[in-house]
C-alpha cells in the first residue's frame, strides 16, 4: 500500500475497526479499503474507503465541480469490477450494499473550496474526510512503544525525535514551503493557547520590544492596547509613575549635555 493508506489504515485499526486492504478486482485494479466494526461476532457497520491524497490536488482547479466529482464516485465506489471485489469479501457477513458506507479521504484542498467540495461528495452520499485530520489524530496519539510498520515508525520518529526539538519546528516554520498566511495562521492558534501565553512572562525586554515593533501597532493603539487589556488600577498608576521618572531622566540627561556643550573652553574650540 502507499504511505497515505498504510496511515489511514492504520487509524481505523486504532479507532477498533478491522480492516481489509490490498482488495484488487478481476482486472487487478486497486478496490480501497474496507473496514468493519464490530459488535460483539455481529458485524455492525461496514465502511468502503477510497484515498486520494495528493499535495497538490486538482479536484479544484475543474470549472465543472459536480461533473468531476460525479466521475471520481463513479470510478471509486460504483465502477462494476470495483462493487463486485467488494461483495465478495462482505458477502459472508450479510451485509446489503445499500449499508456500506462510503468513505472520501482527500489531501490538499483550497479552503475557499473546500465546504463546496464536501458537499458535492455529500450529495452523492459520499462523506469526506480530510487526511490531514487524520494524519493528526496519528501523530498525537503515537506512543513510544516500536512499531514493526515502516510508515508508522517513520512518523513515530519525526514526532519523538524532530517535532520535540523547537529550534528544528521553528526552521521548518521559516522553511518556503509556508507561505506568510500560513505562517500568520500558525502563529494566530499558538497565541491562542493560554499555556503558550503564560511563557511569555518569561520572554526578555528585548525580544518582547522586537516584536511590539514588528507588530506594527500605531501609538495611539498601543496606548489603548495598554489602557484596556494589559493594565489595570493598580499597575496604571506604577506604569504612569515609571513613565514619568524616564522622561525626567531624559530631560536632565539632556540638559547636562547642553550644558557641557556650553562649557568648552573658547582654546579646543578653536
Amino acid at each position: 500500500m502507499s504511505a497515505e493508506k498504510e496511515i489511514v489504515n492504520f487509524w481505523y485499526n486504532k479507532k477498533g475497526l478491522f480492516t481489509i486492504n490490498n482488495i484488487k478486482t478481476s482486472s487487478n485494479r486497486d478496490a480501497g479499503i474496507l473496514a468493519l466494526k464490530f459488535d460483539n461476532d455481529r458485524v455492525n457497520e461496514v465502511f468502503h474507503i477510497e484515498v486520494s491524497c495528493s499535495l497538490t490536488n486538482n479536484i479544484a482547479e475543474t470549472t465543472n465541480l459536480d461533473k468531476s466529482i460525479g466521475k471520481i464516485v463513479g470510478e471509486k465506489f460504483e465502477d462494476k469490477a470495483i462493487s463486485e471485489a467488494i461483495s465478495s469479501h462482505i458477502r459472508q457477513f450479510s451485509i446489503p450494499k445499500a449499508k456500506i458506507k462510503k468513505i472520501m479521504v482527500i489531501g490538499s484542498v483550497p479552503k475557499s473550496r473546500k465546504s463546496e467540495i464536501i458537499r458535492k461528495f455529500n450529495e452523492k452520499e459520499v462523506e469526506v474526510i480530510e487526511f490531514e485530520n487524520i494524519l493528526y489524530d496519528v501523530l498525537e496519539q503515537l506512543d513510544t512503544q516500536y512499531y514493526k510498520n515502516d510508515i508508522i515508525r517513520t512518523l513515530q520518529l519525526t514526532k519523538f525525535l524532530l517535532l520535540s526539538e523547537p529550534s528544528k519546528m521553528a526552521k521548518m516554520l521559516a522553511n518556503d514551503s509556508f507561505t506568510s498566511n500560513s505562517r500568520k495562521e500558525f502563529l494566530s492558534n499558538i497565541l491562542g493557547n493560554e499555556d503558550i501565553i503564560k511563557e511569555f512572562r518569561k520572554t526578555n525586554v528585548e525580544r518582547l520590544s522586537a516584536i511590539l515593533k514588528s507588530s506594527g501597532l500605531k501609538a495611539p493603539e498601543l496606548a489603548e492596547m495598554l489602557e484596556n487589556n494589559v493594565l489595570n488600577k493598580k499597575t496604571r498608576k506604577t506604569f504612569l509613575n515609571s513613565m514619568m521618572e524616564q522622561e525626567a531622566s531624559r530631560k536632565v540627561a539632556s540638559k547636562q549635555k547642553r550644558v557641557k556643550k556650553v562649557n568648552v573652553s573658547l582654546g579646543k574650540f578653536f
